[in-house]
């Protein structure tokens, strides 16, 4: 094992960025049949000169790297091993029924309701409307619809223009639930139209006309966007509509 090997084998042990100083006491004291009788001085100017030809020699391949200092430059003898990025994989949920995962949306949004004081209850017969919910003398029916992402991140709904045309009214409302999976951990978000926010993406051509009307979601950052692109984050988990 040469010196830049015992470098590398010391910066990768403490995991965190170091002087040379403090790297040639650390050899001197992993080592000191090598170093122990070295000079500190004269054994960091050594590991400075091994450290920074390997880098300038390897380039990207280096294993060891130096220690940025905020303002486009490097901070002077700290020097860092780099960390081998873990190749992250998309969680998938469980491979289960579209009835199962229907039925978690239409709870999950029984559970929201609840929590915002709403009397809600899903319907014993779905016929175009899944949950009725009432808050102050005021009643709402609610079509609700659950998606998990496709393999690019995407969620698709549809709704069927027969049934969006047969239950057209202020108090009708469709939630379009995406569950996904952020900060290591599962998550539904709910998207609220009320049935003439959907009336409006119809007229506009954001959502295409004919016997089904199709929803694709996709979220960008804190944005969530709908078919081509069209900003919809004003109704991401906004519930005050439904008042």
């Amino acid at each position: 094992m040469n010196r830049l090997d015992m470098c590398l084998e010391v910066l990768q042990a403490v995991k965190k960025k170091m002087h040379v100083r403090d790297i040639a006491g650390a050899l001197a004291t992993r080592y000191p049949a090598e170093f122990g009788t070295e000079d500190t001085e004269t054994l960091a100017r050594k590991v400075s000169q091994s450290i920074s030809n390997h880098i300038r020699s390897a380039g990207r391949n280096s294993k060891i790297s130096k220690v940025p200092n905020g303002r486009g430059g490097h901070l002077s003898g700290m020097f860092r091993a780099k960390q081998k990025r873990k190749k992250t994989t998309l969680a998938k949920p469980p491979q289960v029924s579209n009835g199962y995962t229907g039925k978690a949306g239409e709870y999950g949004l029984l559970s929201e309701l609840l929590f915002m004081g709403y009397n809600a209850s899903i319907m014993t017969v779905d016929e175009g409307i899944d949950v009725v919910a009432s808050r102050d003398n005021k009643y709402f029916h609610i079509q609700v619809k659950t998606a998990n992402s496709n393999p690019q991140g995407k969620f698709q709904f549809t709704i069927s223009a027969k049934s969006y045309k047969s239950y057209d009214a202020s108090t009708t409302f469709y939630v379009l639930i995406t569950h996904h999976f952020i900060c290591n951990a599962w998550r539904s978000d709910y998207i609220v139209f009320q049935s003439g926010d959907i009336t409006k993406l119809i007229a506009t051509g954001v959502v295409a006309a004919g016997k089904q009307h199709s929803f694709l979601v996709l979220y960008e950052g804190n944005r969530c966007l709908l078919n081509n692109g069209n900003d919809i984050t004003y109704h991401l988990n906004n519930f005050d509509p439904m008042k």
